[in-house]
């Protein structure tokens, strides 16, 4: 048994959606950055998808954990291809986390939970709205960073961008350490609005 096996512990789920998240600490120091990475992921993912979803009949049990890999590895390296050669700047800011994203526990995740179970159809709305989902991390983090830690939106690999601020406000939030402090308060926000919703619920008559 593969991934969702050992998923079924909250613990285990969180640490897993934690892992995923790990190229923003690195990539989403710019939108320009975060968008061509999240482009990336949701073409490649919902390729993925499809082809596992297709061939899902034909794979071993035995081999399904090599096979999604390969499938996976398959499709970044496919979109990568094309991306350099439309968009060469956008691939080269992006170095060596494009390719990492053939191993990435979002990617690998939902093929084992959903296209593996699935028809190519679902399998493709799926990874379009889990690639979606984990876009909107990527620019979220990327705003926030970009403008907050650089004074700056919209800068592209060769500069420029439109100044916000005179000087950066917390220049911090440009660096890997930055982006992990962001996803650490961000999640115990959502941590603190789930008790908060969990206890209203549970006692409903002292608020």
């Amino acid at each position: 048994m593969l991934l969702k096996t050992k998923l079924k512990s909250s613990e285990s789920l969180a640490l897993f959606q934690t892992l995923a998240l790990c190229p923003a600490l690195a990539v989403t120091t710019t939108l320009f950055r975060s968008l061509a990475i999240t482009g990336v992921l949701l073409i490649s993912l919902v390729l993925s998808a499809v082809l596992v979803s297709a061939f899902r009949k034909m794979i071993p049990a035995k081999l399904r954990a090599s096979v999604y890999l390969l499938i996976s590895s398959f499709s970044v390296t496919f979109v990568q291809l094309i991306m350099r050669a439309v968009f060469p700047l956008a691939t080269a800011s992006l170095g060596i986390y494009l390719p990492v994203l053939a191993v990435n526990c979002a990617v690998i995740l939902r093929l084992e939970a959903f296209a593996a179970l699935n028809t190519p159809g679902l399998a493709a709305l799926d990874g379009l709205l889990t690639g979606a989902q984990f876009g909107a991390v990527m620019l979220g983090c990327g705003f926030i960073r970009e403008l907050f830690g650089t004074g700056r939106l919209f800068a592209s690999p060769m500069g420029g961008g439109l100044k916000v601020f005179p000087a950066a406000p917390v220049s911090f939030l440009a660096q890997p350490a930055g982006a992990l402090l962001l996803i650490a308060a961000v999640a115990a926000m959502i941590q603190h609005v789930q008790i908060c919703r969990k206890a209203k619920a549970e006692h409903p008559e002292t608020v």
